[in-house]
């Protein structure tokens, strides 16, 4: 009987020291962590998560970059400064100026190796609108650059 006590008491004390030695994941990264990494207790969404400490510097400068957009109002204008720099110009834009244009440079009525360009620049606050687009060849491009014309 005695023996038996000590079997069970052995698989037991096993399963624990088991229990603490285990290696545990990051639940962000899934980077496995052992019992001498730094591990941190954070809550994402109300639920508690446990995570290494890269998951963790990341999340403390993700919350300290938006307290100070916050405290500077910086995250509306960050999204207007985004919205005026987008170059990208879209497919129905320039099946437009296509057609206006006739496929030809506007300059000198050239049909080859055109390029949609912004009449007034992005950079100088132009949009993505037919408006503000023309087709050009690259030599007659490349001689306006950003300028107005």
């Amino acid at each position: 009987m005695e023996v038996l006590f000590i079997v069970v008491f052995l698989i037991v004390l096993s399963a624990i020291i088991q229990e603490i030695n285990k290696h545990r994941r990051c639940q962000i990264c899934e980077m496995r962590m052992n019992s001498r990494s730094k591990q941190y207790s954070v809550r994402i969404k109300g639920r508690k998560k446990i995570v290494c400490s890269k998951c963790n510097n990341r999340i403390v400068s993700q919350i300290h970059k938006e307290k100070f957009n916050e405290y500077f109002n910086l995250k509306s204008e960050s999204r207007n400064n985004e919205n005026q720099n987008n170059r990208h110009i879209s497919t129905t834009t320039k099946n437009a100026v296509w057609k206006r244009d006739q496929g030809e440079c506007v300059q000198c009525g050239s049909n080859e190796k055109l390029e949609f360009d912004h009449i007034i620049p992005v950079s100088k606050g132009g949009s993505n609108t037919a408006r503000n687009i023309q087709l050009l060849c690259e030599n007659c491009n490349r001689k306006k650059n950003n300028k107005i014309q």
